[in-house]
């Protein structure tokens, strides 16, 4: 009888164990490839988390391609709100590669990612454009803007050299690092072993680093 309790007992244990390990892979992906369009328009925004490869162009259409394998698709949530297109999940899920989602726009004047997210920007023209990147995520942008905005943190980074801005505000920090171009004015921030470069020949300089932190002209 007590040898039967503990069988029992260590069979519990082994499906506890497996569910536990379920919760903490969540879903896995097939293997299988696939590419899916969605049918959204108006946004002028994108904010994306969530390990997600964000590739945008500016462009007169709009557009919005996932892909991933073929069982989680369901799982990758893109919606807009007001007029930003939000992307995300709606479980824990665990894909065989990157999660990509092709996005194009007429015009682009802010993004926020997070979660060892992944961007690439370009042929970006706007008249005021913010750009924030947190938790590991990574923006590389080109094009032109009048007013830019650049924030990261977390060991995050944002490189906009190749968008020339006529004023510039960049912000890094947590070991993370920002690349702008100004062309009038650049006001940068850097702490906590953080690093703000900035390209261009702005008339005017604003500049606070402090903890292990750099500001520098490339």
């Amino acid at each position: 009888m007590k040898l039967l309790g503990f069988v029992i007992f260590i069979a519990s244990l082994n499906v506890s164990s497996a569910c536990n390990m379920a919760n903490v892979t969540g879903i896995r992906g097939s293997g299988n490839a696939k590419a899916e369009t969605r049918n959204l328009s108006g946004f002028k925004q994108i904010k994306a988390g969530g390990a997600i490869k964000l590739e945008v162009a500016a462009q007169k259409d709009f557009g919005v391609s996932v892909e991933t394998d073929d069982n989680l698709l369901e799982y990758i949530t893109t919606e807009i709100s007001g007029d930003t297109l939000i992307i995300g999940s709606k479980d824990r899920i665990s894909p065989t590669s990157a999660i990509k989602v092709a996005v194009s726009m007429p015009e682009l004047t802010g993004m926020d990612i997070s979660g060892a997210s992944t961007a690439t920007v370009s042929s970006v023209k706007t008249d005021s454009l913010e750009l924030t990147a947190s938790g590991a995520s990574k923006i590389k942008i080109d094009g032109q803007a009048q007013t830019l905005e650049a924030d990261a943190s977390g060991a995050s980074g944002i490189d906009a050299e190749n968008l020339p801005a006529e004023n510039a505000k960049a912000e890094a920090s947590g070991a993370s690092s920002v690349t702008v171009n100004a062309v009038n004015h650049v006001d940068a921030i850097s702490s906590g072993a953080s690093t703000v470069t900035y390209t261009g020949n702005p008339k005017n300089i604003t500049q606070n680093s402090s903890g292990a932190s750099t500001i520098k002209k490339k």
